[in-house]
């Protein structure tokens, strides 16, 4: 089809209009109250002068800035997530609309897949510092457990889109428990147990990456067990389903509203209570006081999170560490009967630098 010369005039005129309408509307509104959520701020803009010299990056700068903060972002990515769930069952770059109702973290795809594979090299280094750890927390006279957290698509695979083949191949955590299991190093599967549970009830959260109350109770059974120990009695405490966990897969998905995913909670109330500045379970360090006859050092990630009221109820003392490298110093310091070390799965090849490994090379020939 031809435009006459009047026609593409028009037709130019109206592009630009709306482009710059659109502009002005999105940098403009930011001056009105309520067009951003409230927490939703990213920091201040950034300033186009640097120590009274151009800031050569403003650009950049501000393109980042404005991408998180313009006005009803929230909004607008709600929407746009909507329409790609609802057409086309698509989440975003960082989650994965699986069947059922479940979200998955898109980090975990590669170790799904098989093309996150990490070398020989890495994993020995890993499965050697943790040997080290071992030695020098029996050394200290206590027991060492490290506990590795399965991804969600490891426990959920069947509720990973079709599109997705799962590899057939020896996973990164296969190949760390195999050395392992030669250096004799004390290590927890969590997978069987929750594979178990999965097939009746469930053991994570449909909407969020970690496990749920369920999954947690579970697997932190289990630590204990290995240590002798048990949970105190909780049977005229709960459980109690509830919908107040808010998803973090949710919240990446739809960032401008808020749905609850069910969980399972305890009255823990009077069994513990907490000797740090507690804020968050996402504290770099929390201590507790509790029940128990012995202390537990736990170098961690955001999956032990859920296991928090668990331990504490469990332990007469318990220090968690979310710090990187792992300070192994505590072991004189605090004097620790039991050490955890848990990590989850996907976060794999970081942990021979969170462990202060040294990087191994191989010789050419």
């Amino acid at each position: 089809m031809r435009f006459t010369e009047p026609m593409k005039k028009f037709i130019s005129v109206l592009y630009c209009t709306l482009f710059f309408g659109i502009c002005t509307f999105f940098s403009g509104a930011l001056l009105l109250p309520e067009t951003i959520l409230p927490g939703t701020d990213n920091g201040n803009p950034p300033e186009l002068f640097k120590e009274n010299v151009i800031n050569d990056d403003f650009g950049t700068e501000y393109e980042e800035w404005f991408s998180k903060n313009f006005a009803l972002r929230d909004r607008i990515v709600d929407l746009f997530s909507s329409l790609k769930l609802n057409l086309f069952a698509e989440g975003s770059d960082q989650v994965i609309v699986g069947k059922e109702d479940f979200l998955f973290f898109d980090d975990t795809a590669a170790d799904y897949l098989g093309t996150s594979v990490m070398t020989d090299e890495e994993l020995l280094s890993a499965a050697e510092a943790l040997n080290d750890l071992q030695n020098r927390v029996q050394e200290a006279g206590a027991d060492f457990l490290f506990v590795c957290a399965p991804n969600k698509n490891t426990i959920y695979g069947t509720n990973m889109p079709a599109r997705y083949r799962k590899s057939e191949d020896p996973s990164n955590l296969d190949r760390l428990y195999t050395l392992l299991d030669s250096m004799d190093v004390s290590y927890l599967d969590c997978r069987p147990v929750l594979l178990e549970a999965a097939e009746t009830e469930l053991v994570y959260h449909k909407r969020d990456t970690h496990w749920n109350g369920c999954g947690a109770e579970l697997t932190f059974s289990q630590v204990l067990h290995r240590f002798g120990l048990s949970l105190p009695d909780l049977s005229e405490r709960g459980p109690v389903l509830n919908e107040t966990f808010e998803g973090d897969l949710e919240a990446l998905l739809f960032p401008g509203k808020i749905r609850y995913d069910q969980d399972i909670t305890y009255d823990f109330n009077g069994l513990y209570v907490f000797t740090s500045a507690y804020s968050t379970p996402m504290d770099l360090v929390i201590t507790a006081r509790g029940g128990g006859t012995q202390k537990l050092l736990m170098f961690r990630d955001s999956f032990a999170n859920a296991w928090l009221p668990y331990a504490a109820a469990s332990f007469a003392e318990i220090r968690m560490e979310r710090v990187t490298p792992y300070r192994v110093d505590l072991l004189e310091s605090w004097q620790p009967d039991c050490v955890v070390v848990e990590i989850a799965e996907r976060n794999l090849p970081t942990l021979a630098d969170a462990l202060g490994a040294e990087k191994k090379t191989m010789n050419s020939d």
